[in-house]
């Protein structure tokens, strides 16, 4: 019974079906469509109608149509905020771009949290899109409001489509400074930014400290550059896949590291401060085909911290010429605060080490002095026997060779004396680099009113111990001068005290500390080097004579 139900069911259906097919109207049917070039296609609307001549091919059999984006955009502007335990990142929906960045651990001049992002009247921040082949692109994507959702407890996508021209960015972070950056845009070759500019220095920290502004750097295969604002242009890198670029001041830095090779580009931007000239600021572009693929370094230019991350980020603290001793120095520097706690008496250490180390030298140095000031009646009745032949280089020259001579008789080597200066002068200008862009020594206080060693002393009472430690040390050397040099002599400690007075308090009490032990050097010296000692050996006697002859 069920089955004749099912077979009667089933031949009703196909009645049902084969009577519509008989009564339902027919479509038109279409002519033949000739072929045509894939060029006219490209160029003929497809609106278009009348004879099969002007009739389009199918795009599908020409060219590939653009896939379609569908309109995305939020409704007003908001923010959405990723932390982790050392810093806070703040995204605006307008643009999809870096609003805030706070470093927990790291305070500006009021105590306040540090801020990493440049505020500029512009509206520039990191993570902006540049598009130097469609700069209304670039307008249009700024005044967006993109549409905002998190993407778990450390991370946040942005996106964004008018239908035509689409943008997405995609941004995590870890438990340290380390994001990761994906953008993918529809549309023309783009620039992502790292910055403009770093932080927001104020009027008081410019004068405290020396504050770099921030410049562009950029790893290529070769080399690592640098471009500084004061000597700025736009000009572009390539850089490699374990390359990195972005912007970077004394102790902080923001760069990009793409995993595919791609192009670093610097771009000019002005930025208003107390109604002065506009002064431009850096921002550094990594180029995106498409897509680009990133990590992005947000945080301090600690050496050991980069050094961890394996990506290079260490070569961005440069210390210079004497970066071979500036090394050296910051580890004692490290080990001696780990012991005492203290970085100003981590300097003491470090400065008491240094004159221990050249404790012989100056011990060398101090004998020859005191050995040239036994000789200076021999080496001034020379000098007064040629007095009235100055001017005769011959004369002059005879002279020189007497006095070489009466130097190799009585075994005095005039170089002595000055060596360990020479020695001195590259420690301090290693000890300068150490100061100005170690993050550790940024607001670390010594004792008193000292609050800052990388800053200026602005009441000065460290220079004028220095000025006056340097007299002291003057006064007790063995000098051979005449009056009028030691009158010219006495103004070298004012001319330091003047070249060190806008130096970093730390540079001035390493400078401070190794003049008082110098002085104690000297006081013990004077105890070793008795004035009745007996001269040295005559090992040049014979020489002397020759040369008199």
């Amino acid at each position: 019974m069920e089955s004749r139900r099912l077979l009667l069911a089933a031949g009703l259906s196909l009645g049902v079906l084969l009577l519509w097919e008989w009564l339902a109207p027919k479509p038109p049917r279409k002519p033949p469509v000739a072929p045509v070039p894939a060029a006219a296609a490209a160029t003929t609307s497809p609106s278009a109608s009348g004879s099969e001549g002007s009739m389009p091919a199918p795009a599908a059999a020409t060219l590939a149509a653009p896939a379609v984006v569908p309109a995305v955009a939020a409704e007003s502007e908001s923010t959405q905020t990723i932390e982790n335990p050392v810093l806070r990142a703040t995204f605006s929906n307008r643009g999809g771009v870096l609003s805030s960045l706070i470093l927990k651990s790291y305070k500006d001049e009021q105590g306040r949290s540090l801020e990493l992002v440049r505020a500029l009247p512009s509206g520039q921040r990191p993570l902006t899109l540049e598009f130097p082949s469609n700069a209304d692109a670039g307008k249009k994507i700024a005044a967006a409001l993109f549409a905002v959702e998190r993407t778990g407890d450390r991370g946040v996508r942005l996106r964004w489509s008018d239908g035509t021209l689409s943008v997405s960015k995609e941004i995590s972070v870890d438990a340290g400074y380390l994001f990761d950056v994906r953008v993918a845009v529809s549309g023309p070759s783009f620039y992502v930014l790292a910055g403009p500019g770093l932080r927001n220095p104020g009027d008081k920290e410019q004068v405290s400290r020396y504050v770099m502004p921030a410049s562009a750097v950029a790893a290529t295969a070769s080399r690592l550059e640098l471009v500084s604002p004061l000597k700025a242009k736009e000009e572009s890198w390539p850089i490699p896949a374990k390359g990195f670029a972005g912007v970077e001041d004394n102790y902080f830095l923001q760069a990009f590291i793409p995993r595919s090779a791609t192009e670093a580009r610097v771009f000019l931007f002005p930025a208003t401060t107390g109604g002065e000239k506009p002064v431009p600021v850096l921002a550094t572009g990594v180029k995106g085909d498409g897509r680009l693929d990133s990590s992005l370094y947000i945080g301090p230019k600690d050496v050991s911290l980069l050094a961890s991350y394996k990506l290079g980020l260490e070569r961005t603290v440069d210390f210079g010429w004497y970066g071979i001793l500036a090394g050296p120095l910051l580890w004692m520097l490290k080990k001696s605060y780990a012991l005492v706690g203290n970085w100003g008496v981590a300097i003491l250490l470090v400065t008491f080490v240094i004159r221990l180390a050249l404790f012989p030298l100056t011990a060398k140095s101090y004998t020859s002095m005191k050995k040239m000031q036994k000789l200076s009646p021999k080496m001034n009745a020379i000098r007064d026997k040629y007095k009235k032949a100055r001017t005769d280089a011959a004369q002059r020259a005879k002279m020189n060779q007497e006095l070489m001579a009466l130097y190799q008789a009585e075994g005095y080597n005039p170089m002595s004396g000055c060596l360990p200066m020479l020695l001195q002068l590259p420690i301090l200008v290693a000890f300068y680099n150490v100061l100005s862009k170690t993050i550790e020594l940024r607001h670390a206080p010594f004792v008193f009113w000292i609050k800052d060693l990388s800053a200026i002393d602005s009441s000065y009472v460290l220079v004028i111990f220095m000025i006056l430690s340097m007299y002291a040390q003057q006064a007790m050397t063995p000098s051979t001068l005449d009056p009028a040099q030691k009158k010219i002599f006495m103004f070298m400690p004012v001319i330091w005290g003047f070249f060190l007075k806008d130096m970093p308090s730390g540079l001035v009490l390493y400078w401070l500390f190794s003049n008082l032990l110098t002085i104690l050097q000297q006081l013990v010296m004077n105890r070793i080097v008795k004035e009745d000692d007996p001269s040295p050996p005559r090992r040049g006697a014979k020489a002397l004579k020759q040369a008199r002859a």
